[in-house]
């Protein structure tokens, strides 16, 4: 479970990190990205342990808040499991065309408008 969090916020950080604060922004990739613990991240920028925990609190409440208003990581999913489907049926028209002789032109145009839609 908490591995998916770990998930959640990397790939939350790759999409709204530049919006968070400085001081956000700098312990929420050490914590998520960079694997750091707290009392590593305090060491680092030289802030309490306190001041990590809330920067973190912070910087995944407002991560959150960007991803339920703007949806982008949804997005990303959604265009990612549609290129997947594109491809798993390209695949089976370019295997259809192999083993075809003749040339089908209907599995040409099928291909062609899986690319250019």
């Amino acid at each position: 479970m908490a591995s998916d969090k770990f998930f959640l916020m990397n790939s939350l950080l790759d999409f709204y990190g530049s919006l968070l604060t400085e001081k956000q922004k700098k312990s929420a990739y050490m914590y998520y990205v960079y694997d750091c613990s707290i009392n590593e991240i305090s060491d680092e920028l030289e802030i309490s342990k306190q001041a990590v925990f809330d920067n973190l609190k912070r910087a995944e409440n407002n991560l959150e808040e960007f991803e339920s208003k703007l949806h982008l990581l949804e997005q990303s999913k959604i265009n990612e499991s549609n290129r997947n489907s594109k491809n798993k049926e390209l695949k089976l028209l370019f295997t259809e065309l192999r083993q075809d002789k003749n040339l089908n032109l209907k599995t040409l145009q099928k291909i062609e408008d899986l690319i250019f839609e």
